[in-house]
C-alpha cells in the first residue's frame, strides 16, 4: 500500500505540473494573440515611386519581425525599405536585390505597441497601365521582447497600375522651352517673308 500511495501522490504531482505548464503556455499565447500584419491594396502610375506600408494591428511588445513579401517583378521593382511610425526606433535590415522578393528583418528592444505602419517599401512602378501585382506576405515571423513567438494573422494586398506617370518637375521646363523655341522659329520665319 505504501508504494501505491506514493505512486498516487507522484501521479497527482505530475498532473498538476503538466497542468501548470499548459496554463503558462496558454497565458503566453493569449497575451500574444491578436496581432495582424497586413499590406493594403495600393495603386500607382508607371514611372512613379510608390510607397507600400507594412501595417501592424494590435501590436503589443513586438521585439522582432522577419518578413518576406513577394511581388510581380514585371510590375514593380523594390528600391528601398525604411522604418515608418511604429518602427521609428527599430533597427531594420532589408534585402531588395532579388527580383520579386523583399526580405525585412526588424528588431526593437523596447517593444513595438499599437496600430500603424512599421515599415514602408518603396517600389518603382514599371508595369503598364492596367497591370497588377500581388503583394503577398509569404513569411511573417514575430517574437515579443521576451523572444516568445507571437501568433500572427497576415493579410496580403494587391498593387494596381492605374494611370500614366505624373509629370516630373523638369518636364514642365522642357515643355516651356519647346513652346518658346517654336514661337521664336515662327517669328523668324514670318520676319523673313
Amino acid at each position: 500500500k505504501e508504494t501505491k500511495i506514493g505512486g498516487d501522490r507522484m501521479e497527482k504531482m505530475l498532473v498538476l505540473l503538466v497542468g501548470l505548464l499548459c496554463l503558462l503556455c496558454l497565458v503566453s499565447l493569449t497575451s500574444a494573440a491578436g496581432l495582424t500584419v497586413s499590406v493594403s491594396d495600393e495603386t500607382g502610375a508607371k514611372g512613379d515611386i510608390a510607397k507600400v506600408p507594412i501595417i501592424l494591428e494590435a501590436a503589443s511588445d513586438v521585439g522582432s519581425m522577419d518578413i518576406v513579401l513577394k511581388y510581380d517583378a514585371d510590375v514593380l521593382r523594390a528600391v528601398a525599405v525604411e522604418g515608418a511610425e511604429l518602427g521609428k526606433n527599430a533597427f531594420i535590415e532589408a534585402n531588395t536585390a532579388r527580383e520579386g522578393e523583399v526580405i525585412i528583418a526588424l528588431a526593437d528592444s523596447s517593444g513595438i505597441n499599437g496600430d500603424g505602419a512599421v515599415a514602408t517599401i518603396s517600389f518603382e512602378v514599371i508595369g503598364d497601365v492596367g497591370s497588377t501585382s500581388p503583394l503577398t506576405l509569404e513569411t511573417v515571423s514575430v517574437n515579443n521582447v521576451e523572444l516568445v513567438d507571437v501568433i500572427t494573422t497576415t493579410e496580403s494586398g494587391t498593387f494596381s497600375v492605374t494611370e500614366e506617370g505624373a509629370p516630373k518637375p523638369g518636364d514642365a521646363s522642357i515643355v516651356i522651352i519647346a513652346i518658346t523655341a517654336i514661337i521664336i522659329a515662327l517669328f523668324v520665319i514670318n520676319r523673313r517673308k
